[in-house]
């Protein structure tokens, strides 16, 4: 059996397709799938069904995959300690939520890489739900997500809560709209990410709860551009606190204040079934991550010394 045959198997199930798999290698995609041939006639069975889109796992190929996970790792460290390194090797797979990526992707990584020059850090965006499943299937070693506040992490997985996501429901800074609880939503159309996003979730099931419907007007990805379309009036939005004091369109939203709408997410780090080598730079980037959330928050209690614009939408205290 060669190592390398076992690696490529492993990399184009979590790619996708051989093309990314033969990208993630260095390699030609003729030689990814030689190599995959071949280790399908060392183990004598098909492990991959080649006519789905993306490529998907047989059942013997189901049954092999965790295993083969964990030779690759096993090679990786068994490479790092025979070349005198204690470092792994191996690449980290770390999946960051899409609304954390400012967090995430800027100064922890790069103070990360710093301090284990070792590691190489391989990222992906996607969906908190999504990358959960990812770190339970193995495909991922780590995710940085969102869940509802008071939701534990799923069953085999370990984790740090790093700290709080505060939101904000912002509306056009000269709109007429006049929301000061809940049940006056009835008639408000969203601006907001697409399905998936942990805090639209969290907000349908709060408007679900007072039997109100949901009206998404726009959906896009980018928050700044969620943003501009609210400064224009084509709907609420909502965002994190931190991602909005930054925002270039600030001085044109206002925040609302809605009573009995509270939906407080917590951001976590959800860690896998890791080797013991990959448990230092994971818990050093934990650390790192709640460090930086303490930074903004510090930053943001600075700035509440200088007052924002009081929104006329919301109730007086």
């Amino acid at each position: 059996m060669d190592i390398n045959d076992v690696r490529t198997f492993v990399t184009v199930i979590e790619a996708g397709s051989v093309s990314r798999a033969a990208s993630e290698l260095h390699v030609t995609q003729p030689a990814v799938t030689r190599r995959l041939q071949r280790f399908e006639q060392t183990m004598g069975a098909a492990l991959v069904d080649r006519s789905r889109r993306p490529l998907a796992l047989t059942d013997a190929g189901r049954a092999a995959v965790e295993q083969c996970r964990r030779l690759v790792s096993a090679a990786d460290e068994l490479r790092a300690l025979t070349q005198g390194d204690a470092l792994p090797s191996r690449e980290i797979r770390v999946g960051v939520a899409h609304a954390l990526t400012e967090l995430a992707l800027s100064e922890p990584v790069e103070q990360l890489r710093r301090q284990f020059a070792g590691v190489v850090l391989r990222l992906q965006t996607g969906w908190s739900r999504d990358l959960l499943e990812r770190v339970r299937g193995g495909a991922l070693d780590a995710a940085v997500i969102l869940l509802p506040e008071g939701e534990a992490l799923p069953g085999g997985l370990s984790g740090t809560a790093l700290g709080a996501e505060r939101l904000q429901v912002v509306a056009a800074r000269d709109t007429a709209l006049r929301v000061r609880e809940i049940r006056d939503l009835g008639d408000a159309s969203w601006v907001l990410n697409p399905e998936g996003c942990a805090a639209r979730a969290s907000l349908q099931r709060e408007l679900s709860r007072v039997r109100l419907p949901m009206r998404v007007g726009v959906e896009t990805y980018n928050y700044e551009l969620q943003l501009a379309l609210v400064a224009r009036a084509r709907g609420l939005g909502l965002v994190p606190s931190r991602l909005l004091e930054r925002s270039p369109t600030r001085a044109r939203l206002r925040t609302l204040e809605i009573r009995g709408l509270k939906f407080p997410l917590t951001i976590w780090m959800a860690v896998g079934d890791v080797s013991p080598a990959l448990a230092a730079p994971l818990a050093a980037l934990g650390g790192k991550l709640t460090a930086r959330l303490a930074q903004q928050s510090r930053t943001r209690g600075k700035a509440g010394g200088r007052k924002a614009p009081r929104s006329v939408l919301s109730p007086r205290s």
